[in-house]
């Protein structure tokens, strides 16, 4: 990962959001599946069978996106969508054993470009950036 820092945008380094979306694109820079996919892959992992709701609402991301990303994923084989039993308007999602394979090597790419970004923090320093920015987001440090 390579960075010009002959410029420093002191106005926006004084924002975290600015530092954070920084770190979030050295980061991304260095996997080679995009993030949001990731991000899919994991929650479903966890989850298990969900709908295309309840994904974009777990993470945040407008339906829309969610059937652009679900439609990428489904044709590359790493999810498989049905339709709801129950309500036929709504699609249920479910990771694939390819999607787990994946899953698996991206989230390793995931931790070596973490390593690599945060690599001037200690591990100490970099608990506390995790635990602080948790909480920032609003959750609840003892449920996790």
């Amino acid at each position: 990962m390579t960075e010009n820092r002959d410029y420093h945008p002191r106005g926006l380094l004084r924002y975290p959001t600015y530092a954070f979306g920084k770190l979030h694109k050295a980061i991304h820079t260095d996997v080679d599946t995009p993030l949001r996919e990731h991000w899919v892959l994991t929650y479903l992992e966890e989850s298990g069978d969900i709908t295309q709701q309840e994904m974009a609402n777990a993470l945040s991301i407008d339906r829309s996106e969610v059937v652009r990303l679900i439609d990428s994923l489904e044709k590359a084989g790493l999810v498989t969508r049905t339709r709801d039993a129950d309500d036929r308007r709504k699609y249920r999602l479910t990771i694939t054993a390819s999607g787990r394979k994946l899953r698996e090597e991206v989230s390793a790419q995931v931790d070596a470009a973490t390593d690599v970004v945060l690599r001037r923090l200690t591990p100490a320093e970099r608990a506390t950036l995790h635990r602080l920015s948790l909480k920032a987001l609003g959750y609840d440090l003892d449920e996790l």
